[in-house]
């Protein structure tokens, strides 16, 4: 079998309440809602790229692309970047994924985690249709097939934010993570919100503070979690520091007694290794758009695991076909620090995403056992979106 066409397709989404709420549109003037308000807030249409993969012998694989801060991708460069990997990947056997993937790294092209990501998950998406075998059980196997959410919740009044965390746990969420802004507005004002959360959640449910790198400095962070949340269990902090300061993050992780996540400070898998081995974070959070697809994250998943971490899946953002591919991913994960984020498709009208993919049955999620991705797209609906700019 060989690889004999590949097909980049931009889409832009139409974008709901919901996606406007998480990143800050209409907000009130002078305030901050989300640190990534500069690339999604007001915006008209959500940017991706869906990638089409033919072999020769007719099966086809599908795989998405998200343009988006952490990997430096615009839409623009998604295409030209895809046009230009698939140089490589034609004529390749997809079940030479190793290959592939070493093929990509000798061109040199640092990066361009997305759409190495989407050409990934259309070669597993192939894999496993060809070979009759769901995603999971290509990457070792699935250690849960049926699990809960986490829900990113977006800034808003301590008591709003409560409520909704309350509505969420209704439905069935088990994990929460509120959007901070830090120094943008106060670090307190921040620790006003969170406590209001834990206040209206079970102590079984873990609530992940974002601040998406914006709480300042190791000092600050420690300060803050210490003089305001010492006795609480349930709260873990993610990537409170930018991401080259592994020095901050490691002194975070020794000073304080909550969970330390590493995020954004995860660039590659020599990143990874590092952290791991200096024991940087508590937990690290892994996202198929930002490893660059199921191959490389399964690499970074198992040498967090060996060194005793836990390991957190988190949503990239894009359609029920992401989030989907992102549950194939936390099915495999031994080491589960928490439930994913995989409820992206909530932000877009657009339903590309014809049948099958993951299902929420009784407020679980559960995972097909189906072939490759398990799921069917809408093809004509996915050339009618790449029409609308």
């Amino acid at each position: 079998m060989k690889i004999i066409k590949v097909e980049a397709i931009p889409v832009w989404y139409q974008v709901t309440d919901e996606y406007h709420a998480l990143f800050g549109s209409n907000k009130k003037k002078s305030t901050m809602v989300h640190a990534r308000e500069g690339w999604f807030a007001n915006i008209a249409y959500k940017e991706n790229v869906f990638v089409k993969l033919t072999t020769d012998e007719g099966v086809v694989g599908w795989g998405e692309a998200c343009a988006h801060p952490v990997t430096s991708e615009t839409l623009g460069g998604l295409l030209s970047t895809i046009e230009l990997f698939s140089r490589t990947v034609i004529g390749k056997d997809p079940f030479q994924i190793g290959a592939i993937h070493a093929a990509l790294d000798h061109l040199f092209l640092q990066g361009n985690a997305g759409a190495r990501c989407a050409i990934d998950i259309a070669l597993y998406d192939i894999m496993g249709k060809a070979s009759g075998q769901p995603i999971y059980n290509l990457l070792g196997g699935a250690y849960q097939k049926t699990f809960g959410q986490l829900a990113t919740m977006p800034r808003a009044e301590p008591k709003r934010m409560a409520a909704h965390a309350r509505k969420l746990l209704a439905r069935g969420y088990t994990c929460f993570e509120p959007k901070m802004t830090g120094h943008l507005e106060s670090l307190d004002a921040d620790a006003d919100r969170l406590d209001a959360i834990i206040e209206a959640v079970p102590g079984s449910c873990l609530v992940v503070a974002d601040p998406n790198q914006m709480w300042g400095t190791a000092k600050d962070t420690i300060e803050v979690l210490l003089r305001r949340f010492s006795g609480v269990a349930n709260l873990a902090i993610e990537q409170p520091v930018m991401y080259y300061d592994l020095n901050g993050l490691a002194a975070i992780t020794q000073a304080v007694p909550h969970k330390v996540v590493a995020d954004e400070a995860i660039q590659n898998l020599s990143t990874m290794i590092e952290i791991a081995s200096r024991r940087i974070a508590d937990m690290v959070s892994l996202k198929l758009g930002k490893c660059g697809g199921f191959y490389k994250a399964v690499q970074m998943m198992r040498i967090a695991e060996a060194a005793g971490l836990p390991v957190r899946i988190d949503w990239t953002q894009g359609s029920h076909l992401l989030d989907t591919a992102t549950g194939h991913l936390h099915a495999a994960v031994r080491h589960v620090g928490c439930d994913p984020g995989m409820d992206y498709q909530l932000r877009i009208k657009d339903r590309p995403v014809a049948d099958g993919g993951s299902t929420i049955r009784g407020g679980k999620v559960v995972m097909p056992e189906t072939p490759g991705l398990g799921l069917t797209v809408d093809e004509k609906l996915i050339r009618r979106l790449s029409k609308r700019r």
